[in-house]
């Protein structure tokens, strides 16, 4: 191979060029499509398989059959109005939710590390070599995969010697390449040492143990107890960790995947406060949309979040209706807090959007995911029709901690506005004390 060949070859993940050769043989052997092909032929390829593939492996297949196109040098057939027609009608008529995976609950993986305690210790009473190095080898892969919120394919391309550990407080690992890094700039993803769970303890003992000084990290084992030089293949990941789960006695393990560590994770983050802006930044998230579809309520804090804003209830009272259902009584002047208990600022928010232009359509998903990413958590209520106007309960130590709060929430508004090609008004108004943010 050249020089320039390598180069090429380099440019691309070998899954991309794996799902694409497969998806142009689909075309070719499987549905007997000529190639060159024409907009025709592919709309017919589409609406054949409709019932049967779901929306996001057609789009893969028109991205196969798209580069092979332009590859060969002939015009690309697939961005032609009749299939892009085609498409949107197949997203139309086979509406179905996107199957995720089961999150990763921090209850089930101390269940999980418990018992991957329990069977390194049998191994080393045993003398079990195999049994040893394997268990240890995927504690560390569960612990830094959920901790870093790693994909399967950023886990195993770690690789030894781009992995510093500095002990009692963290690691970094280096990547050249992930999904993520579309100009292929390379990132350090930093993970913290912890006291309980901890990945950097459990990265060390696994190379300690295998006598890890270079190449990748996470590697196959033999039945003999013999580690492989190669890394573990990322569709290896989830037969792997479901196995691991029925060992421990996960309910329903065949409902994780290798995304569940992912999602487990964001979940876990967003539950112990951390806001979107130093989530997306931590895992590597470019935009709020990617960042919500790990993004999960669970039942429980959605009926807490419902409970928390229904007042005691007095006896109904037979009355007409009012005409519009919406809160227009002032703020209250808060009371003091009673000793020992956080003070809350209640305050008043105004947001206007507009579009940057008339091609602009993202007004009303910008507004949804405001809502959704700032507001929510501060017991929002929407004070009008237009959503132009609510109310936000943010609990504060101090009064520097709720303009830091502030700050954050008017940083991730403008983001999720510029995000959805939106301007944004906005400002903040506390009635108890007339202060003011914008």
């Amino acid at each position: 191979m050249t020089r320039l060949a390598q180069y090429i070859e380099a440019a691309e993940s070998d899954n991309t060029r794996r799902s694409y050769a497969s998806a142009i043989r689909h075309f070719e052997i499987e549905w007997k499509g000529l190639l060159p092909s024409t907009a025709d032929a592919i709309a017919r390829y589409l609406a054949d398989h409709a019932a049967t593939l779901a929306i996001n492996t057609l789009r893969q297949r028109l991205a196969a059959l798209s580069r092979w196109h332009t590859d060969q040098g002939f015009p690309d057939p697939t961005k032609s109005a009749l299939v892009r027609q085609v498409l949107k009608g197949i997203r139309s008529v086979h509406t179905v939710p996107e199957k995720r995976a089961r999150p990763l609950e921090l209850a089930v993986l101390q269940q999980v590390d418990q018992w991957l305690d329990s069977a390194i210790s049998h191994a080393q009473r045993s003398g079990d070599q195999q049994a040893l190095l394997r268990h240890t080898r995927d504690r560390s892969l569960m612990l830094l995969g959920f901790w870093r919120g790693f994909r399967s394919d950023e886990l195993v391309n770690l690789r030894v010697e781009n992995t510093e550990v500095t002990p009692g407080q963290g690691m970094a690992c280096y990547l050249g390449r992930s999904k993520g890094d579309r100009q292929l700039q390379g990132r350090f993803f930093k993970c913290p040492a912890l006291s309980r769970l901890c990945p950097v303890t459990a990265f060390n003992a696994w190379a300690s143990l295998a006598g890890l000084t270079e190449g990748p990290v996470f590697r196959k084992i033999d039945r003999w107890g013999h580690v492989a030089e190669e890394s573990l293949h990322a569709n290896s990941l989830i037969p792997l960790l479901r196995s691991l789960f029925a060992q421990a006695g996960v309910e329903s393990p065949e409902e994780y995947s290798s995304h569940s560590m992912r999602r487990g994770f964001a979940g876990w983050a967003r539950a112990s406060g951390w806001d979107i802006k130093e989530l997306m930044e931590y895992v590597g998230w470019k935009d709020v949309k990617s960042a919500m579809r790990y993004l999960d309520t669970s039942d429980s804090s959605l009926q807490a979040r419902f409970e928390q804003g229904l007042p005691a209830l007095a006896p109904a009272v037979q009355q007409p209706p009012p005409a519009l259902l919406l809160r227009t009584e002032p703020a209250g002047v808060p009371r003091p807090p009673a000793e020992g208990t956080t003070p809350v600022a209640v305050l008043r928010v105004t947001m206007v959007l507009a579009r940057f232009s008339k091609q602009s359509r993202g007004l009303a998903r910008g507004h949804r995911l405001i809502e959704q990413t700032c507001f929510e958590r501060f017991s929002m209520q929407r004070l009008n029709a237009e959503g132009t106007l609510y109310e936000l309960s943010i609990p504060y130590l101090s009064r520097d901690s709720l303009d830091e709060v502030i700050a954050t929430l008017l940083d991730d508004m403008y983001r999720v506005a510029e995000d959805n090609q939106c301007l944004l008004e906005t400002s903040f108004h506390e009635p108890a004390t007339d202060s003011h943010w914008d």
